[in-house]
């Protein structure tokens, strides 16, 4: 009777042996090899996409979801350029600061429409995942989100530093600060952006566009991102409970004013009209509020969930020290031919929660909608309506150089600083703290109150 030969895989099903792949091409250190060797010292590797292992069947199809929600990101995000390019200024209420933040959020958008319309191989072969040098739509969505991000977070903290010092300090930023942030808003970015992809570089992480690598990303990507939305995010906290404090200031001299009779209502009366011209600038602070609040919980959300995502599965799948879970998961695939579903209950702990996963993603790729909440004004589609109906018409091109939410007044004083956005000079608090000086001299005014 003849002998059949019958030789074992080396590594147990679905582990795939290493040597039999390249280690040259893709992104190698993406590999999830780090559960021991054989005794012949074979290292055996989850295929890749490991996540098609530790999430139900139809993780991909949701993962595919921001990316098509990102392209009506992209369209907001065009509309309000064509806005601020073709409209009149005290139409589109254009600010540098305002067309600042509008372009990196244009770039993460299209950092998740990408993938959408060419439909990516996140794996250069079946352990390996693409890279930036592997996959040219990689680089792209890799670049594009590094400087979307650190571009809002950003911009968003020049907005906040304008507002401070124009109602804490009661100063006008002036050309120095508008020419220092658009250079700091353009070059901050680009070589930071720079630095991640020389020293961290991106790859698939987590669906189809591309993020930084877990290697240093601590230092050259997440702890600048999250940094300028703390500082952002303070800076606006400072400023709106300057004017939570002058309010209660103000109550305070009105409630001793109603108690001292009339000998002191002159200067109360100075005390209250402080108030009521803070009261009026922090009502203009709201878009500003809502967008630090955004980007902060933004920033830290998506730098906890990824790094988490990392982190777990990587301690977990590549630690050989502690292997016990690991191989009771795949004592259960070989016993259930590979039947992912029937397993899944042994990776629970494995990753962050497919849930909070799909949230980030769909966060970041709806930043288009938040943009448009923040700069858009009802008057742009009047003033559209009015271009289509008379597209050869001259145009006023005052530029009013405006920040925040209310209408500009149509009479303007001939007194000069910038107007906090659609705030006159008129109504400003420098500028009535100044006629109500005396010799109208200028004073400090509610900070001294």
């Amino acid at each position: 009777m003849g002998s059949t030969n019958f030789t074992l895989p080396a590594c147990a099903p679905p582990l795939l042996e290493e040597s039999n792949y390249g280690s040259t091409d893709g992104y190698i250190l993406g590999r999830y090899c780090g559960v021991g060797a054989n005794q012949d010292g074979t290292r055996c590797c989850f295929p890749c996409p490991i996540e098609e292992w530790v999430y139900p069947s139809d993780w991909f199809s949701q993962l595919k979801v921001p990316n098509f929600l990102s392209i009506l990101s992209v369209v907001l995000c065009i509309f309000l350029l064509f806005s601020f390019a073709i409209l009149p200024p005290e139409k589109s209420h254009r600010h540098y600061l305002s067309v600042g933040l509008l372009f990196p959020v244009l770039f993460i958008s299209l950092s998740f429409v990408i993938p959408a319309g060419s439909d990516p191989n996140v794996c250069f072969d079946d352990i390996t995942p693409n890279d930036m040098y592997s996959s040219l739509s990689c680089a792209w969505t890799g670049a594009l989100v590094a400087i979307g991000g650190l571009g809002s977070v950003i911009w968003v903290f020049l907005r906040s530093l304008w507002l401070h010092i124009r109602i804490f300090w009661d100063c006008n930023p002036g050309k120095a600060f508008k020419y220092g942030s658009i250079a700091a808003g353009i070059i901050l970015p680009a070589a930071l952006t720079t630095a991640l992809l020389a020293a961290t570089g991106v790859s698939y992480r987590m669906g189809q566009t591309c993020l930084p690598n877990h290697p240093h990303a601590i230092v050259s990507f997440w702890i600048w991102l999250v940094g300028f939305a703390i500082a952002g995010f303070i800076l606006q906290s400072v400023t709106t409970g300057y004017c939570i404090l002058v309010y209660f200031r103000s109550l305070r001299h009105e409630k001793e004013r109603s108690g001292q009779g009339s000998s002191n209502a002159s200067e109360s009366n100075e005390k209250f009209q402080a108030w009521q011209n803070v009261r009026y600038l922090f009502l203009l602070q709201w878009r500003n509020i809502l967008v630090s609040v955004l980007v902060i919980i933004g920033s830290i959300s998506f730098f906890i969930v990824f790094w988490n995502q990392d982190a777990k599965l990587g301690a977990i799948v590549n630690d050989p020290h502690n292997i016990v879970p690991v191989k009771v998961w795949i004592t259960c695939l070989t016993l259930s031919g590979g039947d992912k579903i029937e397993c899944l209950q042994y990776v629970e702990n494995f990753t962050v929660s497919r849930t909070i996963i799909l949230a980030s993603l769909i966060l970041a790729s709806l930043v288009g909608i938040e943009i448009l909440v923040l700069l858009a004004r009802v008057s742009m589609f009047s003033a559209w309506r009015n271009v289509l109906s008379r597209p050869f018409r001259r145009h006023n091109t005052q530029d009013p150089l405006l920040l925040t939410s209310l209408e500009t007044p149509p009479s303007r004083p001939s007194f000069k600083p910038h107007p906090l956005n659609s705030i006159t000079t008129k109504n400003s608090l420098a500028y009535r703290e100044k006629q109500a000086a005396p010799n109208g001299k200028y004073s400090h005014g509610a900070s001294s109150s």
